[in-house]
């Protein structure tokens, strides 16, 4: 029901940041759309350092505790249209992490499905070296879209 990103491939690569659609589902509410981002060398460094603070040492006890992390994550959202915007649902560390490249994967959800044909998402994580960057996807008919989905039980 989904076409492809209105681009060369299904990823935008920046400096060391490469974030790509790892998949989108469509519910009768909305749709859900799962990216993943891949920084490497310093990029990955950054992204780390989002996801991890530092331990503090507990005044009273002595104790070294694990800190706050106060990072932020990376942002997407839609073209100017105020409806369609997506809500980071949840985020987890990827499959692949070691010293020189670090994975994180996301989930947003789109509330309402689109009633157009072409959803223009923008990625950006400046803390880490993302540049907002857009991608266009094109999305099959809303008419076509609301007949496929499969209500269940």
């Amino acid at each position: 029901m989904i076409t492809e990103p209105r681009q060369e491939t299904d990823h935008a690569l920046r400096e060391g940041v490469t974030v790509g659609l790892r998949s989108i589902m469509a519910y009768s509410v909305g749709l859900e759309v799962a990216v993943t981002v891949v920084g490497s060398g310093i990029h990955a460094d950054a992204m780390r350092r989002q996801y991890t603070a530092p331990s503090v040492i507990d005044p009273e006890a002595g104790n070294r505790r694990a800190g706050q992390v106060y990072g932020r994550p990376m942002r997407l959202r839609a073209l100017e249209d105020p409806i369609l915007q997506p809500v980071l649902r949840s985020d987890s560390r990827g499959w692949y992490d070691s010293q020189d490249f670090y994975h994180r994967e996301y989930l947003y959800e789109v509330t309402d499905l689109p009633q157009t044909r072409e959803l223009p998402l923008i990625a950006e994580w400046p803390e880490v070296g993302l540049e907002p960057v857009t991608t266009h996807l094109v999305l099959s008919d809303p008419s076509e879209f609301a007949a496929a989905i499969i209500p269940l039980p």
